[in-house]
């Protein structure tokens, strides 16, 4: 759209509501500024620098209380965006068109475009960052310095508390450099740089520059998907090994001459395969892809990581051939790794809290004598690491491990439903194999997690079988449980040898830290054979190794039996027998929490409660550590089962 002139200090007709109140309109919509994307960073104290937000681009009309909230394209989008209206709605008696970013707050403080999604169909507490005024009480400020704009805003907005959804976009004069490294090293997604005196043109100009934070690395190249017309290529599929398996990284479909990609279509289809050589693809980029031979390797530039391991915004740069695709692995700088902590504000957790539909009664409540973790922190905490613990506990029957006095001292076990339960903690009833009624507790939400912090639980244990099909187990769990005597050095090779002899028979494991003193040895399963099948399983496994190795292993749960050996707890693989939820937090001291890990980082850590609550919420925000976990399809057969007795 073209640059349209604007004059300046034209003020709309005042309406009067009644005789003592004076309204101006409701503003209207205008075009957007918009940025050009640009890698020189500009110099210069006439420049200001803002943050890049990672959000949704939004003008908000005010006219008291009344708002309007504006998308890019001018829709109305006031009632998805109604969590950010209660501050706008206070915020003047005159009129305002604001322009500003509408993100969500990650625990690191970074905006999250994937969290705020999320957020959206939520309802949960979302962030509205204003950084310019295009109208003010009727006067159009568009053809003002935006200097003077922003000092207008500032005005307008005042001092706002940090838990507010109301919030001014700061920006700092010069030392552009500085400050780009400094927003790359955060892991943000760049800088905006606009000229101090600017006029607000709605369109796209070189007063308002963008510069992102680049990466580059190279990857392996495992498939691609065809253009639809004519065949030819559209998007290279791309992968880095960890653990000696093929991850999925993501697609890259920009960067590309036609003459490279008619030579790179060349060499892909010397290598076609039927099957992908990843170790799962998403099902939706699996529908169209053609595989080929992990041989190739492209290098690529890309701004982020996203937190499921898939690359934002990669642009295809060559091809490399002096790296095997074998060594090719995800790059990952101190900058862009999560801190050993994180920040869990708790008035993060009572808005979550509220979105979801659960009052904290007490949300100060310290729930770890010695700790700052409230109430109000473990929903904060159970809302970051949701995503990745909710498909290892939803609809399955629960055991809720409960705290009375708020020093760990008196905790009770509860499987059945009690007076006063919040609604988002499911009952019902199902049949056991021994054709007995059980009454069982389910979730099947973030709802649920919270809802369970309001009623003290500060341990989730589950079923190792859904609730639909409660007489075959999806999966099976080896609890390593040490004498006391033994240190968690041979607790960590006692895992490895598990994990060892469970290759061995032709079935895959993952390690949990139990957040406790052991290791679990977590191996999933197609759910066909029935509870018998897999309790038998286990303890036949567990008899094997308290055969072949009796001065480190013991199957008899019997304390004097145990002197200076690890007991292998079979029992937790019988019908309604439960084991701690991965991502879960304990009742323990300290705040700790069960975390999966990798085998490969394993034998770096120092003891099963290497987590606490705010470490677990900087972890949950890396790549799932147990990639794969959910797509490996392996069966416990007779063969499997004989192989053990």
């Amino acid at each position: 759209m073209p640059a349209v002139e604007v004059a300046h200090s034209k003020k709309r007709t005042r309406r009067r509501d009644s005789e003592s109140t004076l309204r101006y309109p409701l503003p209207a919509f205008r075009q957007f500024q918009l940025c050009k994307l640009t890698e020189d960073i500009p110099v210069g104290a006439d420049w200001l620098f803002e943050m890049k937000f990672d959000g949704y681009r939004a003008q908000v009309a005010v006219s008291g209380a009344d708002i309007v909230v504006y998308t890019r394209n001018g829709h109305d989008w006031t009632r998805q965006f109604k969590v950010i209206l209660p501050p706008l709605q206070s915020l003047t008696k005159g009129s305002a068109l604001i322009d500003g970013e509408i993100v969500a707050v990650d625990s690191q403080g970074r905006t999250n475009f994937s969290m705020l999604k999320t957020g959206i169909a939520a309802g949960m507490p979302l962030k509205f960052y204003a950084f310019d005024l295009l109208e003010l009480n009727g006067e159009d400020l568009s053809g003002r310095p935006l200097i003077e704009r922003k000092e207008r805003l500032a005005d307008l907005l005042g001092d706002r508390d940090p838990n507010d959804s109301l919030q001014f976009s700061t920006h700092i004069a010069d030392n552009s450099k500085k400050i780009f490294d400094a927003m790359c090293a955060g892991g943000h997604e760049g800088v905006i740089a606009k000229r101090a005196d600017s006029r607000y043109l709605g369109d796209r100009t070189a007063a308002w520059l963008k510069i992102k934070c680049i990466k580059r690395q190279e990857f392996v190249i495992g498939g691609y998907r065809s253009s639809d017309p004519g065949g030819g290529m559209a998007s290279l599929i791309l992968g880095t090994y960890e653990n000696g398996k093929l991850i999925y990284r993501g697609r890259v479909g920009t960067g590309f001459t036609e003459a490279m990609r008619n030579k790179i279509l060349a060499q892909l289809e010397k290598r076609r395969l039927d099957r992908p050589a990843f170790a799962s693809v998403p099902r939706d980029i699996a529908r169209r892809a053609r595989w080929v031979k992990p041989e190739l390797v492209a290098e690529v530039t890309y701004s982020e990581v996203t937190p499921d391991g898939s690359l934002r915004h990669p642009s295809f740069e060559g091809m490399r051939e002096d790296k095997r695709a074998d060594q090719v692995v995800m790059e990952v700088a101190k900058s862009e790794a999560a801190p050993a902590t994180a920040t869990l504000d708790p008035g993060i957790g009572k808005g979550i809290a509220g979105a979801v539909g659960v009052t904290l009664s007490h949300p100060d409540k310290v729930m770890y004598p010695d700790t700052v973790v409230t109430k109000a922190t473990l929903a904060a905490y159970y809302a970051s690491v949701a995503e990745k613990m909710l498909p290892h506990i939803e609809d399955r029957p629960l055991s809720l491990v409960r705290d009375t006095n708020g020093d760990l001292q008196k905790t009770f076990f509860q499987k059945h439903k009690l007076p006063g339960m919040p609604k988002a903690i499911h009952d019902g009833q199902l049949e056991k194999m021994s054709g007995k009624e059980s009454r069982i507790l389910w979730i099947d939400d973030l709802a649920g997690l919270v809802a369970g912090v309001q009623m003290n639980v500060l341990e989730f244990h589950v079923w190792g079988s859904l609730r639909q099909q409660p007489d075959l187990p999806h999966r099976m769990i080896f609890d390593i449980d040490p004498d006391e005597g033994l240190g968690f050095e041979d607790v960590k090779q006692a895992a490895l040898d598990i994990r060892g002899v469970l290759e061995a028979v032709g079935l895959q494991s993952w390690p949990l830290l139990s957040g406790g003193k052991g290791i679990h040895v977590v191996v999933p399963l197609v759910p066909q054979a029935d509870w018998e099948a897999v309790k038998g399983f286990c303890q036949d496994f567990a008899e094997l190794l308290a055969r072949t190795d009796p001065s480190r292993f013991v199957a008899n749960m019997s304390k004097a039996r145990r002197k200076g050996r690890m007991f292998l707890d079979y029992l937790r693989n019988g019908q309604g027998a439960t084991a701690i939820c991965p991502w879960s937090t304990r009742a323990r001291s300290g705040a700790s929490c069960a975390v999966p890990v990798t085998w490969d980082e394993l034998p770096t850590f120092k003891s099963a409660s290497a987590f606490d609550v705010f470490a677990a919420a900087a972890r949950a925000q890396q790549p799932d550590a147990w990639e794969g976990y959910f797509y490996v399809e392996q069966v416990l057969t007779e063969r499997i089962r004989k192989a053990v007795r």
